[in-house]
């Protein structure tokens, strides 16, 4: 009877301990800072290292990406909602920002946003350019079908995607009232002048785009002040590093026959690393 009792209380010991140590285990998982990343193609990171095991179909997810290492250095909960060819404007879309935010809940405590290129035509008309620049010269094949053009901006065009950007981070606020905002502007692809070999445009697409994303760049610093968010300027941190730059950050135009591990004008590895990097530093007050 005494060796029977010894045992009983030696087993409900272990059994309490273990419920300790699962207790011990949810609670730590309940303090961590939830983080809900949202974006397009330069905050999901295709072609950067491997494709997260848990990215969403078709949305590339990089397993290095800067909202991923951040929560690896800060032991953030991720949310990773970015997804490439997200749009602001498209509230219908189920990889558009508005779906992404579906992510964010009251206790959410950090989110970024990177995002308004698409909704201009930024990227695709600095790929198609490439693209139609390299068919004239012969060196395409032309049954390789160019993207084809965005018209260029036009006044009314800026505006919408500065209203859906103000729109959507006054809606960040009112569903995560205690978040930490973060808005990410565009990196720096083209040099002012002039171009190279790696970046196969007339100089008119190069000028037009560099003007997109200085709009972009305005738009997203004045959405920033108006709203108390803070603010990476990824276009001062990357402005040597251009596709011609000496150490260039973003992949340059080979080929037409690229595919989205090889996304043309779009980050690499090092930019990841300087965008976390970035972060981290202007989050330290926070976390």
């Amino acid at each position: 009877m005494y060796k029977y009792l010894l045992s009983l209380i030696s087993i409900l010991f272990i059994l309490s301990a273990c419920r300790l140590n699962i207790s011990d285990d949810d609670a730590k998982e309940s303090q961590r800072v939830k983080y809900v990343s949202l974006g397009s193609s330069f905050a999901a990171g295709p072609g950067v290292k491997d494709v997260a095991d848990n990215s969403p179909d078709n949305c590339w997810q990089s397993d290095q990406n800067y909202a991923r290492k951040l929560s690896q250095r800060l032991n953030l909960h991720l949310i990773d909602g970015s997804c490439i060819g997200a749009k602001l404007s498209d509230i219908a879309s189920p990889i558009s920002i508005y779906s992404q935010m579906e992510n964010i809940q009251s206790d959410t405590g950090l989110v970024t946003l990177l995002a308004g290129g698409n909704d201009l035509g930024y990227l695709a008309r600095l790929m198609t350019a490439s693209c139609e620049n390299l068919v004239k010269q012969g060196k395409v094949h032309k049954t390789i079908p160019c993207l084809e053009m965005p018209e260029f901006p036009d006044i009314v065009d800026y505006e919408n995607t500065e209203y859906h950007l103000n729109i959507i981070t006054n809606a960040i606020i009112e569903k995560a009232p205690d978040a930490v905002i973060v808005l990410i502007d565009y990196a720096t692809v083209l040099p002012l002048t002039p171009l190279c070999d790696l970046t196969p445009m007339d100089t008119k697409y190069a000028i037009e785009s560099n003007y997109i994303k200085g709009q972009l760049e305005g738009m997203l610093e004045r959405v920033s002040t108006r709203n108390g968010t803070l603010l990476i300027k990824a276009s001062e941190i990357t402005r040597d590093h251009n596709v011609c730059s000496e150490e260039p950050w973003i992949r340059d135009y080979k080929s037409a026959e690229w595919g989205m591990t090889t996304l043309p004008y779009h980050p690499t590895y090092e930019y990841m690393l300087a965008i976390t990097d970035a972060l981290e530093d202007v989050l330290k007050p926070y976390f």
